[in-house]
């Protein structure tokens, strides 16, 4: 099954958000003789409040198309954290990752994406653009519709620490019989 068309659709569309969700607008055609003007200073890297970099997404969707079939509607990853080390700052995810044919369908099918570190990294990059008390999340949701539509969301609820096992009562010594 050629699944090109898929993923050409699939980038076109989310290019196609991209624009919008920027809220970038065409320039009115100039005449070919118009001298265009010295372009402002560089755009700063990425930081919060800034609209994510479209090719993050593109990337993204672009590991996932391979394994959505024809028919999806709609994909969703979920990325949780799978431990952090004692100071909180190094920190293990792992992801999920599904998609639906049925607008109503919540459970949706495993999609095999083309590498689970890829989408990791393609996660951590979006980050740059969160609020720094914003990033600290536990568990992310992010979820791409065949419209071109992108939804993400947090969970910032700290895991609960795993319970330390009760101590155990010192063995009961046997009573000798009286003599």
């Amino acid at each position: 099954m050629n699944r090109l068309p898929l993923a050409t659709l699939a980038l076109a569309s989310l290019f196609a958000f991209a624009v919008h969700a920027q809220g970038l607008k065409l320039p009115d055609a100039k005449p070919a003789e118009a001298k265009q003007e010295p372009s402002a200073a560089p755009a700063p890297g990425p930081g919060p409040g800034q609209e994510p970099d479209p090719k993050i997404i593109e990337e993204i969707m672009a590991c996932l198309a391979p394994g959505l079939s024809e028919d999806w509607k709609r994909t969703w990853i979920v990325i949780r954290e799978a431990n952090r080390d004692k100071t909180g700052k190094e920190r293990l995810y792992v992801g999920t990752f599904h998609y639906a044919t049925d607008d109503s369908d919540l459970k949706g099918k495993w999609v095999q994406p083309c590498s689970q570190e890829k989408i990791v990294e393609g996660v951590g990059k979006l980050n740059a653009y969160l609020p720094g008390n914003q990033q600290r999340w536990t568990a992310a949701t992010f979820t791409f519709y065949r419209d071109g539509r992108f939804q993400a969301s947090y969970d910032y609820t700290l895991p609960k620490p795993a319970a330390k096992p009760a101590a155990k009562p010192a063995p009961k010594k046997k009573q000798e019989a009286a003599k």
